[in-house]
């Protein structure tokens, strides 16, 4: 079957949008112009409006009537309750890993952690590529797949959190964290695995969810 153009290109319009989302481009707060949108993508506002509608529904983007659309911002209650529960799968994925994750699976942790520790410092892009691949290795050597399914279905809101916690990837206190986290799966020490796995994603929840509370939107 033939696919027409104006699928295309509304295609497009939604993925390029998304991108700049999830890559922080356009950043939390940030307001979303149709007409700047069109020119920018170098289309009509016709799939611009429809890529808002369906990255709305995605949660990345409010439709606030009369004033316009914008990148959608967590509350601080929310960031709570999707750090918790993160905290909650990356606990549980880290204590099974320890038991169960090889040298090989090993060996892809520490390969994520040295490539988020080399990053150039000032390309937050690629601190968040490289931290995001190695909390998904992490998840995913627990070998629990709905586990793994529930971790990915909080990909947007945390997307959304990223850009008020990239300054944070390579700090030492990040860096130690990591490193026990692995340490403790290598050992095959379940309980110190889910403790500093679950000890990692409440420092950050406690960092991100104050900055967005002191941030001004309006």
């Amino acid at each position: 079957m033939r696919i027409e153009r104006p699928n295309l290109v509304r295609e497009a319009a939604y993925e390029r949008l998304k991108r700049r989302i999830l890559e922080g481009v356009l950043r939390p707060g940030a307001r979303l112009s149709e007409p700047a949108l069109a020119q920018a993508l170098g289309v009509s506002r016709t799939p611009v409006r429809e890529a808002l509608q369906r990255l709305a529904q995605e949660g990345l983007v409010e439709l606030r009537p009369g004033r316009g659309a914008r990148v959608r911002v967590l509350s601080p209650r929310e960031v709570e309750e999707v750090y918790e529960v993160r905290a909650l799968i990356e606990g549980e994925a880290a204590a099974r890993a320890a038991g169960r994750c090889d040298e090989a699976g090993l060996h892809r942790l520490e390969a994520a952690l040295d490539a988020l520790e080399t990053a150039d410092p000032d390309d937050y892009a690629a601190q968040i590529a490289a931290d995001e691949r190695f909390h998904a290795l992490l998840v995913a050597a627990g070998g629990n797949r709905v586990l793994e399914q529930v971790f990915h279905d909080l990909d947007a809101a945390l997307a959304l959190t990223r850009q008020f916690s990239r300054d944070l990837n390579q700090t030492p206190e990040t860096r130690a964290q990591h490193r026990a986290i692995v340490a403790a799966i290598r050992a095959g020490d379940a309980a110190a695995a889910r403790a500093a796995a679950e000890a990692h994603v409440q420092a950050f929840k406690a960092t991100v969810a104050r900055r967005i509370q002191e941030a001004a939107w309006t």
